[in-house]
């Protein structure tokens, strides 16, 4: 009803406008005018696309220029700007220090100063030494690692953190002084169950019992069940002849670490060596019943029966110890001079027959 209103209303009033209903009509002249334009804006299009064409193309080429003129310059390098390339590689996190080494290698007159100072280059040269020093004790490579440490503190004499590592190197190398010096250093720094024991280790290596027994006993109290612990003192009161804190501490360790045999066999030698016969033969009897295959166990067991005047135990062992190994070898551990008292017996002269057959018969095979 409201459209047809509205047509009724165009016809009735005369002040309608029509443009508001109808597109009106375009002059010929208005088409040709929007044809120049047209043609004017096509012409300026094609101008500034071949310019971008000619920029870029420059562009292009001032690129492979600058390309082939740098790697002209890098052929050219003395082959000692090259940068070093460790044959060990380094943490992605790390790498940057491999930047550094060109200020390492650089010769300045700094060099010579007894105190560096605190600058980017020095800070950089002791950041690449820290680094290095760092993997390559990661990889066991203990000259390598101890000679960038020394370089940081040929820098920074008063740095903290390396003195415990440089501590323990020097303990790997048996340079027992140094050792001692660079982990008392540690020690002041912060008191750490390793640099402790490791201290007492190096005061053993300079035979300086006292200190030793010192850093090894406090080292206990900060880890009353360490097994090396127990270990560095029983070496410790070896070493200073008492033998009951000796036997004491090596039991202690054993308990520990049963399957240490080296520590074992040490051990049962110690007793023997202190004649504790009878303890000796406990021992070594108990140790054999769980260790089955190691041949000098056997006869050191039966050196000791004997000592116990023991002979049937002692032939027994000795049985055991020929049947693991080669029959020269058995002859040469019979001949000691422990087995003396039952070399005339007829058991003993018939395993060393035994052993004679089977030694020649062995060498002729060969």
């Amino acid at each position: 009803m409201k459209r047809k209103d509205e047509l009724r209303d165009i016809y009735q009033s005369d002040s309608h406008d029509f443009e508001k209903d109808f597109t009106p009509q375009v002059t010929q002249e208005i088409i040709e005018q929007r044809q120049r334009d047209l043609q004017r804006t096509r012409i300026a299009s094609l101008f500034f696309g071949g310019l971008a064409l000619v920029v870029t193309i420059v562009l292009i080429a001032v690129v492979i220029r600058d390309f082939i003129s740098e790697r002209e310059r890098s052929k050219k390098v003395p082959e000692k700007e090259i940068a070093f390339i460790p044959r060990h590689s380094l943490p992605s996190e790390a790498a940057w220090v491999m930047d550094y080494q060109q200020v390492v290698n650089q010769v300045d007159p700094e060099d010579k100063l007894a105190e560096k100072p605190l600058s980017t280059k020095w800070v950089k040269k002791a950041a690449y030494h820290i680094i290095m020093g760092q993997q390559a004790l990661a990889l066991q490579e203990i000259d390598s690692a101890l000679e960038h440490f020394q370089g940081v503190v040929e820098i920074y004499p008063e740095i903290e953190g390396l003195h415990r590592s440089l501590g323990m190197l020097y303990i790997e190398r048996e340079e027992y002084e140094k050792a001692a010096e660079h982990l008392e250093k540690a020690l002041l720094e912060q008191e750490l169950f390793d640099v402790v024991n490791n201290l007492g280790t190096a005061y053993i290596g300079t035979q300086e019992y006292e200190k030793a027994e010192k850093h090894l006993l406090r080292a206990l109290e900060i880890q009353p069940e360490s097994p090396i612990s127990h270990k560095n003192l029983a070496v410790l009161y070896r070493k200073m002849e008492r033998e009951e804190s000796a036997i004491f501490h090596f039991e202690k360790y054993i308990d520990l670490r049963p399957n240490d045999l080296d520590t074992l066999q040490t051990y049962a030698l110690y007793l023997t060596k202190l004649a504790r016969w009878e303890q000796a033969a406990a021992f070594l009897t108990d140790l054999t019943q769980e260790v089955t295959d190691v041949a000098p166990l056997y006869f050191l067991l039966a050196q000791v029966q004997v000592q116990n005047n023991q002979e049937e135990l002692a032939m027994a062992a000795l049985q055991r110890g020929i049947q693991l190994i080669d029959p020269n070898l058995a002859l040469a551990w019979m001949s000691r001079k422990e087995f003396n008292d039952v070399r005339n017996s007829s058991e003993f002269k018939s395993l060393v027959d035994e052993l004679e057959i089977a030694s020649v018969s062995l060498n002729g095979a060969e």
